[in-house]
């Protein structure tokens, strides 16, 4: 069994947060299985496994070891609070009092994600964190171990990898997107040039290169050739769908007046104006008969006009309820109740919300790009350009006039076939041969590896 010691930094960093983003998920379902490929090491006690580290953090000037005992309660603690598979019943309750606005029994009001004094005091444990890992020292990592890295987070530190250029480490990185580089337009002025960075670390260090979706994997190519970078070895490994949305509900008590649903972060690229734009329509023509729309989600940046719609346009209130976040459970109750999931982005590196709503069987309504074309496979789904609101209207109404349709079951990835398939990645000699993305009908239609042109 080879040796793997991984970066844990962003969970590390949102260790304190209720809810996970895409990425956060992905960084716990790996922490999982390295802590128990570990385990399995250790009782085993093969080439001593059990000595070596298997986490570690990026500080300002390198790799900090993070403990056996610290990382196991990190991740138990994270997996518990995330991973939610049973209605805890502060969040039945939440989904009652949503379900309750949709049919009108009562006004809704957003509640804040987290108070000033929880802001102010995760900020204090930021800054103590800072100060400790400033001084930490680094880890003492076997030659031929690789070293895996699946969030973005700190890559844009590239001189605090320069450990990895010791012979015989083998760096296996995960890119979820290039957004950044290819629509700076969706993003802070200073990301494009930290993303930069980021690609920098991932292209000099990499042995292989894992990407959620064949966009990701030809915006990377694409990245490599035009700054004259040695391309690694890549391979599509899209993520799995989490264990709640693989398996519809039954439990649901649904509210009378139909609902639509839309995922992610407030911000640019998510195109909520759109859909703000469209319910304002709705509102008009149909009063309190319109269908409602759920929108999941924290706020993001440069999002005033969004907010303003959200806050103070008379016709939405009733109509438009903004949640900022839900666990898995919840979330999946919502989205299998839904007439449709509505995904109109200007730009994704994947597509999460449609794989799980397909997987749910509830029908998806999404901007026609290719990362969601992707997304969806062969199932169902409503492809529309993301500025055509016309279409977008037709489509809500022909749904909302029959919102108990439903698609056919999805074959969605699954997050064991997933790791099933990166044993097999790591065990191969990637650092000996090239591969672009291509994706080939495998054991589980997910790991892909073809000859580079």
């Amino acid at each position: 069994m080879n040796s793997v010691v991984m970066d844990i930094s962003r969970l590390i960093e949102r260790a304190h947060c209720p809810t996970p983003t895409g990425i956060d998920r992905y960084e716990l379902h790996y922490a999982l299985w390295l802590n128990e490929r570990r385990k399995q090491a250790a009782s085993q006690d093969t080439n001593q496994l059990s000595q070596t580290p298997s986490f570690i953090e990026t500080g300002y000037h390198g790799a900090i070891s993070v403990g056996t005992a610290r990382a196991d309660s990190l991740i138990s603690t994270l997996n518990r609070r995330w991973a939610t598979t049973e209605l805890s019943s502060s969040q039945a309750a939440l989904l009652e009092r949503i379900f309750a606005a949709i049919d009108g029994k009562l006004p809704w009001r957003a509640t804040a994600e987290m108070s000033p004094v929880d802001i102010h005091a995760q900020r204090l444990r930021k800054f103590a964190h800072v100060v400790a890992t400033h001084f930490a020292q680094g880890p003492v990592v076997p030659r031929n171990t690789s070293f895996m890295h699946v969030s973005h987070s700190r890559l844009e530190r590239t001189s605090a990898f320069s450990w990895l250029k010791q012979t015989g480490r083998n760096g296996v990185f995960y890119v979820h997107d290039l957004i950044p580089l290819s629509h700076p337009e969706f993003v802070r002025p200073e990301e494009p040039e930290r993303h930069r960075r980021r690609m920098d670390t991932v292209l000099q260090h990499a042995a292989l290169v894992l990407c959620n979706s064949q966009v990701t994997a030809r915006a990377l190519r694409t990245y490599a050739q035009e700054s004259n970078r040695a391309l690694p070895s890549i391979a599509v490994l899209p993520p799995g769908v989490e264990q709640c949305f693989l398996n519809p509900p039954q439990d649901i008590k649904r509210p009378q007046n139909p609902y639509f649903v839309t995922l992610g972060t407030i911000e640019p690229r998510k195109n909520h104006m759109l859909l703000l734009s469209l319910w304002q329509y709705l509102a008009e023509r149909d009063g309190p008969n319109a269908p409602r729309l759920v929108i999941v989600g924290k706020r993001g940046w440069e999002n005033s006009h969004v907010l303003a719609m959200l806050e103070r346009c008379p016709s939405l209130p009733g109509l438009v309820i903004e949640v900022p976040g839900l666990e898995d459970a919840a979330l999946a109750r919502l989205v299998s109740g839904a007439a449709a999931l509505l995904a109109p982005s200007f730009a994704e590196g994947y597509g999460m919300p449609i794989t799980e709503a397909l997987a749910l069987r509830t029908p998806v309504i999404a901007s026609n790009i290719a990362s969601h074309r992707e997304a969806a496979g062969i199932d169902e789904a409503i492809f529309l350009n993301p500025l055509d609101g016309l279409n977008w209207r037709a489509a809500v109404d022909a749904i909302a006039a029959s919102p108990l349709r439903r698609t056919r079951a999805s074959v969605a990835n699954r997050w064991d076939t997933h790791f099933d398939d990166l044993e097999a990645l790591i065990a191969s000699d990637v650092a000996a041969r090239r591969y672009s993305a291509q994706r080939a009908p495998q054991r589980s239609q997910t790991m892909s590896l073809g000859a580079l042109s």
